[in-house]
């Protein structure tokens, strides 16, 4: 933050991946950012690294700019996503969520560390998707890992798992996906969560017959939202709008 102007002083970046300058929708304390992925997709044995650092006060709004898709695994290596996020004190991070699509026969692990203060903000969202749906590609891809954590002024407040190998789990079962199909999250730690009206959201969202959704308050002023549903384009719309009402009311 310089003069009450969110600004981007440094930017290293290697294809395929790259980030975009600095925009501005509005007051220009608050800058958004695309994160663009080149090649189309993570091919067996690629790697992506990201690492974000939010200065003291600086408000920023990151989006991809599509969907991360993951093609097939023919060689048996696994593709690799990190990201990295430091936010100071008093500074906000929105991190737009978009669909991580898995091929048949696709292997991916990402892995996602945030470190903030007790002062900062962040929104973050992701979607997990069952394939490439159209095409009846529902659950054909090898393995699917995600490990997100959070940490406030170097303390553990939250650290989430997903781990699906669809060929040993039965992910209709009772207790697991049942007839959904897409998983998809919103994290939100903010000063101020404790004035978000967590009930009203939920009984809000009720009236969706394709999108189920579990809130949870955490201590340390967290909160953590589950989605799962039926139908990508509910479920895109109905986290976004979630997450759209979180980010006003912040």
């Amino acid at each position: 933050m310089r003069r009450g102007i969110t600004k981007m002083p440094f930017v290293f970046q290697q294809p395929p991946l790259k980030a975009s300058r600095a925009l501005y929708d509005g007051p220009k304390d608050r800058a958004i950012v695309y994160i663009m992925e080149s090649s189309g997709g993570m091919v067996a044995g690629d790697r992506n690294d990201m690492t974000i650092s939010v200065g003291h006060e600086a408000k920023v709004t990151m989006i991809q700019q599509s969907a991360l898709k993951i093609y097939p695994s023919q060689n048996d290596k696994q593709c690799v996503q990190e990201i990295t996020v430091d936010i100071e004190d008093n500074a906000r991070l929105e991190w737009m969520p978009e669909v991580v699509i898995p091929f048949s026969d696709a292997r991916f692990n990402m892995s996602t560390a945030i470190d903030m203060r007790s002062t900062s903000t962040l929104i973050w969202g992701e979607i997990i998707a069952p394939g490439r749906e159209k095409r009846g590609e529902i659950f054909d891809f090898e393995s699917l890992r995600s490990t997100f954590s959070i940490r406030i002024d170097d303390q553990l407040i939250a650290q989430d798992s997903i781990s699906i190998q669809p060929a040993e789990m039965n992910l209709q079962a009772l207790g697991m996906l049942e007839n959904a199909q897409y998983i998809g999250s919103i994290w939100v730690v903010s000063p101020n969560a404790h004035k978000l009206d967590v009930r009203g959201i939920q009984e809000n969202l009720l009236n969706n017959s394709t999108v189920r959704i579990a809130i949870t308050r955490l201590e340390s002023n967290a909160i953590h939202c589950r989605f799962l549903g039926a139908e990508q384009w509910d479920m895109q719309e109905e986290l976004k709008r979630v997450f759209t009402m979180f980010s006003e009311q912040l």
